[in-house]
């Protein structure tokens, strides 16, 4: 006979079915997979259980087996779990009580052991047999309120008894104990956190349902491990935390101590958490052996019960113990990663990956539900009691005829229907109290009693029956009264409710809560990425003409009187000197401009810290240079790209052109860099370098400068805005051979005529010219006098052998782009060639750096005023055969922020 796919074959068995093999295992597979996630695997979202967790708790409370008793042998506690709620092997009960008891597992224990309960070693406990245990004063919080209907119930495994769905637990277990697990397809793995912390995070999210993470983190850091150790970043915290699941970088504690014979040793005091000590040994020296790490000569375990982890590493002579520390923390689990995965059960007995803020979210509904059903509870048991007294003062209130009742009665039976059918007049105080007992019940002409109230009389004996008086019902049933109304509040008001839980949190924080353990450093000593962490600071970027760079805090640089001798600002190499030298912040994003005309951005805090007297590092680790380029100008860029829209980067070169761009064409820049300005000539050879980058605005001046003391002042909104950027642009200065521009500055544009210029310069009235050529006296209005004194700028001229002045910026006219200009200073072979020509205040100071390394601050109102052609005073005692080479103006201190105009120029 031919059977067909599908086709059942006979049996003379009704029960048996053919099925397809791949079906019944898919099936089968499932249903097996889903048991192992919901019923053994995966904790509870609510209790932060797995049911074996649950059962040992709920059974050892149920055996009594609590804090403040004797502790009881671990096989009975086995025996009675397994016997009961988890028939699956007492090796897989007594394995998870161990955990429970052990401190440097759980992040607050819940079972409190007496006995070998194993080691951090990985050692193994005694057996069953020899250990005992009770729950800890903790897991007493978990039950409470379990016998009043907080939580639901369902039958164990053979249907002869009930076992709760999840504890009534008091604080967020699963975040304070944290959970690890491996279902089907599925697994868990939850770190432990601070107990105060989690409550307290609890109680942002009961305050406030639409709190953020931010706010969950105020309160709650991070993992708080019973190990210590320390976590490198918060970076990790916060993805694990906003999606459920991320990888935190925790480091043990470790230190290098000297010994005697100039020997040193590494001493390991804290490890991450759940690494096994005896393992983290055995690894070093394995490492050791395969010379992967050189120059250890013995490694002991120290540790005890006293002092707790210590682990010696003992070093040879000639070894540098900083370097075999840093082997250890990059090839041992010294530091190590612990993969966040919360993949819980949830309220509905799904289960899947939660957020830190849907774990809290689903804690407090599940507090506010346990308390909302145990006031259901104890407001049904109250409204009962009061029901009981009712009829206890009814019966009082005809006490002779109830108690013959009783006793002429056959039977119970007929006592309780004659008692039933009594009836009681409500006048009088039995009206009253009636009203009093239940003010929403309407009273009638008469009273019966219930057989509720039958019952409670019959129970109890005639000799208290009569011995009741109504006052003291009265009282009873008063207090009833309150309660009832207390539990109706609770119910009826979400805030009533809300403060209960809040107590209820506040109690176990004041009684369990403990300081926390690790410590959370904001950033990974390797690597920072959230600039939110990083302290916002004035410093002082240099760089040198070798190509390094650094920041140091712009205290450390101490100011000087004018003609003081500066002390070493670093150390440089004989060929080395200071060629730039900038003032921001370690939050300003810095854009930096080659003499080739490329741009790279870098944000200052990424720059290497260094004290005044050190060099930094190169700059080509951090901007990629290529050869012989340098770097010709920085630009401090706005901290709030906001503060981009209108204002322009005005380019300056060498050989006197100028161009104006959208400062917006730079505020996003590659890693590899852009061209700002091509240099190369017709034949792509380069051509010139670019000197100077300006950030300004239309209603201002540019001021180019040349090394012979020449230059122009011309209006920004003069030049057209460029959108490409390979021009040159157009020609700003007329110079003659051997002559080059040496910078360029901004200026407040301000309309002034020649007159107005010149008695202005001579205190509000000066002689000039007439129309006819005849010397007349120019008079400026006190108004005007005034105004131009508010507008006016001071410009600043230094050369080369330390020749300074200050004159006022109404000398210098506005020309037209391309002419020769005018002399800006008196410059000959005393003096040097000019080189900077900067915008100050008197309240600003100057940083001047020598090409030996010198460095020296001033105040700019020390330095002379005097008119624009002139040469100045000196400035700083220059040693012999130095000169200066970078000049920069550091703002008045007590102003809101240090304020840098790329004013800064420098020769490469």
């Amino acid at each position: 006979m031919t059977i067909h796919p599908g086709t059942p074959t006979p049996s003379d068995d009704d029960n048996v079915r053919d099925v397809f093999i791949e079906d019944q295992m898919g099936t089968a597979y499932l249903n097996y997979g889903m048991s192992v996630i919901v019923g053994r695997a995966l904790p509870d979202v609510r209790d932060g259980l797995k049911p074996v967790h649950r059962r040992i708790i709920h059974g050892m409370q149920e055996s009594g087996y609590v804090s403040g008793r004797k502790y009881t042998k671990s096989a009975r506690t086995v025996g009675d779990v397994m016997g009961k709620y988890h028939p699956h092997g007492d090796s897989a009960i007594y394995d998870t009580m161990v955990r429970l008891a052990q401190p440097w597992a759980m992040g607050s224990v819940l079972i409190d052991g007496q006995g070998n309960f194993g080691s951090l070693d990985g050692d193994p406990p005694a057996a069953m047999r020899y250990t005992e245990a009770r729950l800890s004063p903790l897991a007493g919080m978990m039950t409470l309120d379990i016998d009043k209907d907080t939580v639901d119930w369902a039958d164990n495994y053979d249907n002869t008894r009930k076992e709760p769905t999840a504890l009534p637990v008091r604080f967020p277990n699963l975040l304070v104990n944290g959970q690890q697990g491996i279902a089907v397809a599925m697994a868990t793995q939850i770190p432990p956190h601070n107990l105060g912390e989690s409550i307290d995070a609890s109680l942002v999210l009961l305050d406030n349902p639409d709190a953020t993470l931010d706010d969950v983190l105020e309160v709650m850091p991070g993992p708080d491990f019973p190990t210590k150790g320390t976590i490198m970043g918060v970076g990790g915290i916060r993805k694990a935390y906003e999606t459920g699941r991320g990888s935190i970088r925790i480091a043990g504690a470790a230190g290098i101590e000297p010994m005697k014979g100039g020997k040193s040793r590494i001493v390991v005091t804290e490890l991450p958490y759940g690494v096994n000590k005896k393992t983290f040994q055995e690894k070093i020296k394995d490492l050791h052996d395969k010379k992967v790490i050189d120059g250890i000569t013995d490694i002991r375990d120290e540790s005890d019960r006293k002092d707790g982890v210590r682990v010696v590493v003992e070093l040879r002579r000639d070894v540098e113990p900083s370097i075999v520390l840093n082997a250890l923390k990059k090839r041992t689990e010294l530091v190590t990663s612990f993969g966040m995965n919360a993949t819980v059960i949830d309220s509905k007995g799904k289960p899947g990956e939660m957020s830190i803020l849907q774990i809290l979210r689903e804690f407090v509904a599940f507090r506010r539900d346990i308390v909302r059903r145990r006031t259901v509870f104890e407001l049904n048991k109250s409204r009962d009691a009061l029901h009981k007294q009712i009829g206890l003062y009814a019966a009082v209130s005809r006490v002779d005829e109830v108690v013959h009742t009783i006793r002429n009665s056959s039977d119970a039976d007929e006592a309780r229907v004659r008692l039933m059918d009594m009836e009681f007049p409500t006048g009088g105080d039995f009206a009253q109290f009636l009203t009093e007992a239940d003010p929403d019940e309407p009273v009638g002409d008469v009273f019966k009693l219930s057989e509720t109230q039958v019952k409670a009389i019959l129970e109890m004996r005639l000799q208290k029956l009569t011995g009741l008086e109504r006052d003291e019902i009265a009282q009873v049933t008063k207090g009833h009264s309150e309660d009832i109304n207390r539990y109706m509040e609770i119910l009826n008001s979400r805030e009533v409710l809300d403060n209960i839980i809040r107590n209820e949190f506040l109690e176990v924080k004041s009684k369990f809560a403990v300081p926390r353990l690790t410590e959370i450093k904001p950033y990974d000593e390797d690597e920072i990425d959230d600039e939110d962490l990083i302290e916002r600071k004035d410093i002082v970027i240099t760089i040198t003409k070798s190509g390094y760079i650094k920041r140091t805090d712009l205290s450390a640089y101490r100011e000087q009187r004018r003609g003081g001798k500066g002390r070493n600002g670093m150390d440089t190499k004989d060929e080395d000197f200071i060629t730039d030298t900038l003032v921001c912040t370690t939050k300003t994003p810095l854009v930096f401009f080659t003499d080739r005309g490329i741009a790279h951005s870098l944000k200052a805090y990424r720059l290497p810290e260094g004290a005044p007297a050190q060099r930094g590092r190169p700059l080509v680790n951090f901007v990629r240079l290529r050869r012989e380029e340098s770097i010709s100008a920085v630009i401090a860029m706005p901290e709030n790209p906001g503060d981009l829209e209108g204002k322009s980067l005005v380019f300056v070169t060498s050989f006197g052109t100028v161009r104006r761009n959208d400062v917006k064409h730079f505020a996003t820049i590659n890693k590899a860099g852009k061209i700002a300005i091509d240099l190369n000539d017709e034949h792509d050879q380069p051509h010139g370098r670019l000197v100077s980058v300006l950030m300004c605005r239309d209603e201002e001046d540019v001021i180019v400068s040349t090394g012979k003391g020449f230059g122009v002042r011309f209006p920004v909104d003069s030049l057209r805005q460029y959108s490409s950027r390979k021009s040159v642009g157009v020609k700003a200065i007329h110079m003659e051979d051997g002559n080059e521009v040496i910078g360029a500055s901004v200026l407040r544009h301000i309309g002034f005529t020649a007159a107005e210029r010149e008695a202005f310069k001579h205190k509000g009235k000066a002689m000039i010219k007439d129309a006819d050529g005849n010397d007349v006296v120019y008079v400026l209005s006190p108004e005007r006098m005034s105004e131009m004194k508010e507008q006016e700028e001071i410009l600043l001229t230094v050369s080369e052998l330390g020749y300074g002045k200050r004159s006022s910026a109404y000398e210098y006219r506005i020309t037209a782009r391309g002419a020769k200009g005018s002399a800006f200073a008196n410059i000959n072979k005393d003096t040097g060639s000019l080189l900077a020509c900067m915008v100050v205040s008197d309240d600003d100071s100057l940083v001047l750096v020598t090409d030996g390394g010198q460095v020296i601050r001033i105040p700019v109102k020390g330095i002379r005023r005097t008119g624009r052609p002139r040469r100045g005073v000196k400035m700083f005692d220059l040693p012999e055969g130095q000169k200066i080479v970078s000049v920069v103006r550091v703002a008045a201190e007590d102003s809101d922020q240090v304020e840098s105009r790329s004013d800064a120029t420098s020769l490469s």
